[in-house]
């Protein structure tokens, strides 16, 4: 039998559980006795009513409702992930779904993805799994506690300067082109380039300004300047005397779709004879790689990259370029190596502690 109960705004709810999905139905109605006379028309003993969600059904409600406050890149995400998931284990009511079934998806999804990327989608689809479980359509998350893949520490992949040269040799399309430059040249986030708008852009003092408006937020939702070499600069002068749009990576005067720049770049890649597992973010590994080699500072790397944290920014510090390994050397006197040996047979030996 439902339990009525008034909640904290003073309306009376109906509890139910049904399927063992805990249902709460409003009667709108401030008083007992009133709530009481909507039982009939609530119809709560009727399973139908309260029906569980086949797993493309919550697929559809989810990108619909559930997805409307983020941006299109993060839309591709939690697109690509539950469709795959859908694939994998097939259409069934999402109170059903289990651990047997995020195995199987796993299973299948890392004969063709990195561990890096299934991780991505394990954390997609516990944030929409939690979705379902705020609308009280299941009372539990089932990838709650699901562990992700552990991921080798490896140093990030760049391009050298000659096969980047190959690279951009090899591009088509102007406007793949333009957006390779400017991740290159600036360690901006494929989202960023393809949000890029003119008046971003000072060309004045040479700099591009990245932040987050009523359009776009930005992954950490900071603001950074960056500033533009002289190379970026002319290329960015160019385009924008021929530019009809508001944005800098356009095709036909409209923006440039994240997922066209992906593909299309990786198409590239697999015709090239360098590592397949490139992407375009390796772009932003690459202005980065490419700083560090040539000297800069670590702590100014940080700042250009937009790094909360220098511990992120320390993955590229085994690329620290030979002459500054070297410099130390620098401060040997040359003619306190003629009495090295010497030297050392005069050092005390380490004296045995008794």
């Amino acid at each position: 039998m439902p339990t009525l109960f008034r909640r904290s705004n003073g309306i009376y709810y109906f509890i139910s559980s049904i399927n063992g999905i805990r249902k709460w139905i409003s009667t709108g109605e401030t008083t007992r006795s009133s709530a009481l006379k909507k039982i009939p028309s609530l119809n709560l003993n009727n399973p139908i009513s309260f029906r569980v969600p086949l797993l493309s059904e919550f697929i559809n409600q989810f990108l619909k409702i559930g997805c409307s406050t983020y941006r299109t890149g993060t839309i591709e995400v939690y697109e690509r992930a539950l469709y795959s998931f859908l694939k994998a284990i097939g259409d069934k009511k999402i109170s059903t779904i289990g651990q047997r079934d995020i195995d199987i998806y796993m299973q299948s999804k890392l004969q063709s993805i990195e561990p890096v990327t299934m991780n991505i989608y394990l954390r997609t689809l516990r944030a929409a799994f939690a979705k379902a479980v705020n609308w009280k359509i299941i009372q539990a998350n089932p990838f709650t506690r699901v562990a992700l893949c552990p991921i080798p520490q490896r140093a990030p992949q760049f391009f050298t300067f000659e096969e980047f040269g190959q690279l951009i040799r090899r591009i088509k399309e102007p406007w793949l082109l333009q957006a390779i430059y400017i991740a290159a040249f600036t360690g901006m986030r494929r989202s960023e380039v393809v949000n890029l708008r003119w008046k971003d852009i000072d060309f004045a003092n040479g700099l591009i300004i990245v932040g987050s408006d009523e359009r776009f937020q930005t992954k950490t939702g900071k603001r950074r300047v960056l500033p533009i070499n002289s190379l970026l600069t002319q290329i960015l002068h160019t385009m924008h005397i021929k530019s009809t749009s508001e944005y800098v990576i356009t095709l036909n005067c409209k923006k440039v779709r994240e997922i066209w720049v992906s593909r299309r770049f990786k198409q590239y890649i697999k015709k090239m004879n360098v590592n397949k597992s490139m992407h375009f973010h390796t772009l932003r590994h690459t202005f980065a790689s490419w700083l560090v080699q040539t000297g800069v500072p670590i702590y100014e790397v940080q700042t250009l990259m937009g790094h909360s944290s220098i511990k992120i920014t320390q993955i590229y510090s085994h690329l620290v370029p030979k002459q500054l390994r070297t410099s130390v050397e620098m401060i040997v006197p040359p003619e306190s190596l003629i009495h090295a040996d010497t030297l050392f047979q005069q050092i005390e030996p380490i004296k045995t502690l008794t």
